[in-house]
C-alpha cells in the first residue's frame, strides 16, 4: 500500500511531492532534523512525507515550503515565473495536485508574489488525520464548493455546507474533514 501512495503522488515532472522535498532540502544543505526543527515538525513524519507514505494537509505543506523558503507550486514542481498576472490553465491542474486514499488537494496558483497567497481545492478525508495539527502563517478562508465539512478548532468545532465559508488566523490549529462524499473546499492562505 505504501508503494500504491508513492505512485500516486507522482507528478508529471517525474518528481513527486516527497521528493521534491528532499531534492529542495539537499540542495540548501539543510539536514532532515534541521528541516523537521525549521518546519516544527516530527523527523519521523517528515521522513515519511519524503518517501512518499504520507500526503501532507495544506497547512504543512505551507510551514515545509517557508522552511524552504520556496513557494507551493516550487513544490509540486511548477516553474514560476515573476510575472504581474499568472494564469493556471485547467487542463495544468492536475500537474499541480497530490492525493493519497483518503485525501487529495490540487494547486490553484502558480504565482509568487508580495502577498504570499496560495489557493487549493480540497478533497478533505472523512476522518482527522493522525499528524502534525494544522497551523501556519498569514490568514485562511475556506469555502465550501460542494458537500458538508466539519473544522476542529481547540474550542469548538463547526459545520459548514455549499456556500459557507469561515476565516481564521492561519496559527489558530485546526483540522478538516468531510462529512459527505464528493465534498470539495477552496482554500486561499495570504500573508507573509
Amino acid at each position: 500500500m505504501a508503494r500504491e501512495a508513492a505512485e500516486k503522488l507522482t507528478l508529471p515532472t517525474g518528481i513527486g511531492l516527497g521528493r521534491a522535498i528532499r531534492t529542495l532540502r539537499q540542495e540548501k544543505d539543510l539536514s532532515l532534523s534541521q528541516l523537521a526543527l525549521d518546519a516544527t515538525l516530527d523527523k519521523g513524519y517528515l521522513s515519511r512525507v519524503e518517501r512518499g507514505l504520507k500526503v501532507p494537509s495544506i497547512a504543512i505543506i505551507l510551514r515545509i515550503a517557508a522552511a524552504l523558503d520556496v513557494s507551493v507550486a516550487q513544490l509540486f514542481g511548477a516553474a514560476e515565473e515573476h510575472k504581474l498576472v499568472f494564469v493556471t490553465r485547467a487542463d495544468a491542474r492536475e500537474e499541480l495536485t497530490a492525493r493519497d486514499d483518503s485525501y487529495h488537494m490540487r494547486l490553484l496558483t502558480q504565482g509568487h508574489g508580495s502577498s504570499g497567497l496560495e489557493v487549493f481545492l480540497m478533497y478533505p478525508p472523512d476522518e482527522l488525520r493522525e499528524e502534525p495539527d494544522a497551523e501556519h502563517r498569514g490568514e485562511e478562508l475556506l469555502f465550501v464548493v460542494s458537500g458538508r465539512v466539519e473544522i476542529s478548532f481547540p474550542e469548538e468545532n463547526i459545520v459548514l455546507g455549499k456556500g459557507d465559508s469561515v476565516q481564521f488566523p492561519g496559527p489558530l490549529r485546526h483540522q478538516v474533514r468531510r462529512l459527505e462524499e464528493n465534498t470539495c473546499v477552496l482554500i486561499a492562505v495570504s500573508g507573509p
